[in-house]
């Protein structure tokens, strides 16, 4: 008989219902799971529309209280989408409650908040998970194979740049993501979290490869719009940050992340360079990586130099025996990289191991986000 892991997912706006579609996926993409997650509560705190949300989320039951739904014993894992400067206070009840927790980036407001909690859950025997979901497309997972095997030598330089128009329109109001009294900071929580753990997830774990200067320039393109009320407002977070990033090992590099450029959709990339090689990854192409191996025989007329376009595709059999959905030669798209994310996590549930990315990775871009303010 399978193990039922109950979740109940905190918050019903887009992270919300991406984590619960995401959960109800499992099943149709991964065959053979020795689990089943079952979206047992969903928590918001309307409760006019409380009932009417849980029942389109597919989920079985629901709570207009946070605290309630901890004291709950059949939930086992607790998954946070909420505003930012709600984390830190959730993600402690939580591990009081003795839950499992996945938790949206970022982990906290700052790395001092981080720190306690990575020191409240010492000892836990729980899982505990960041939700990084542009690690779990299969090039990326590639493209950190290639790292680790050394193909692409010492590490010289690298520019991770994550770009959205979203911020493009001075008469768009601004919502919550915008305001630095509910997100703690602009952009770089949002868009920069990502930019600083896929660099810090394909470099990998050692101590060389890890970001120890930064140098950053902010920038806000509108100071002033409508506010979420529709009141004139003062843009109080940044909307661009640009960063010039040194690693331990000497190797420098840009870190950017920007909601007013104009024309961009989901634009998303990741280019290192090495001494033997370099990678380049465009979350707009997903299904391929390019590899350059700058060991190739350049003659004659070239050789077998030049980039190499890796049809990565879903080839997520190779690591995953149980991943039927989308098939091997079907294009990936975003809301992939969230399932896979999602099985990632609830099968170290299961399995009782600590997950990638954990609450200390989460800390770790926290660390490096401090660092990038002024």
């Amino acid at each position: 008989m399978k193990k039922t892991i109950n979740v109940a997912v905190v918050g019903k706006g887009a992270m919300g219902r991406t984590h619960s579609s995401s959960i109800a996926m499992l099943k149709y993409c991964f065959k053979d799971m020795p689990f089943e997650v079952k979206l047992h509560t969903l928590v918001t705190r309307n409760e006019e529309t409380a009932r009417k949300d849980a029942d389109e989320l597919g989920f079985e039951n629901y709570a207009t209280s946070y605290e309630e739904m901890l004291s709950n014993p059949e939930i086992d894992v607790v998954d946070i989408c909420t505003p930012n400067n709600l984390h830190f206070d959730m993600v402690q009840k939580a591990v009081m409650a003795n839950k499992h927790i996945l938790c949206e980036k970022p982990l906290g407001i700052s790395y001092e908040e981080t720190e306690k909690i990575l020191s409240l859950i010492e000892g836990k025997n729980k899982c505990y998970g960041m939700v990084f979901n542009n690690r779990h497309y299969p090039a990326i997972i590639r493209a950190k194979q290639i790292v680790k095997e050394g193909h692409l030598g010492r590490i010289l330089s690298f520019r991770s740049c994550y770009r959205h128009s979203s911020g493009t329109d001075p008469e768009k109001n601004a919502g919550w993501k915008q305001n630095k009294d509910i997100c703690g900071a602009g952009v770089l929580f949002d868009l920069g979290s990502h930019v600083i753990d896929l660099l810090s997830c394909v470099l990998g774990d050692k101590e060389e490869n890890r970001i120890t200067k930064v140098k950053s320039v902010p920038q806000i393109g509108f100071e002033t719009r409508r506010g979420m009320n529709g009141e004139e407002w003062k843009t109080n977070a940044e909307e661009a940050i640009y960063v010039i990033a040194t690693l331990k090992c000497g190797a420098v590099g840009t870190l950017e992340a920007t909601k007013i450029c104009v024309g961009a959709n989901d634009d998303f990339t990741l280019e290192i360079f090495g001494t033997d090689g370099s990678l380049k990854f465009d979350i707009m192409q997903p299904n391929f990586l390019e590899f350059y191996d700058n060991t190739a025989v350049g003659k004659p007329v070239g050789g077998y130099k030049g980039y190499t376009r890796i049809e990565c595709i879903n080839r997520l059999n190779d690591v995953i025996p149980g991943s039927v959905l989308p098939g091997m030669r079907a294009p990936i798209g975003w809301l992939q990289g969230h399932v896979n994310s999602m099985y990632n996590y609830f099968m170290c549930v299961y399995e009782g191991k600590t997950p990638s990315p954990s609450f200390a990775d989460g800390a770790y871009v926290n660390k490096i986000m401090d660092m990038c303010k002024l």
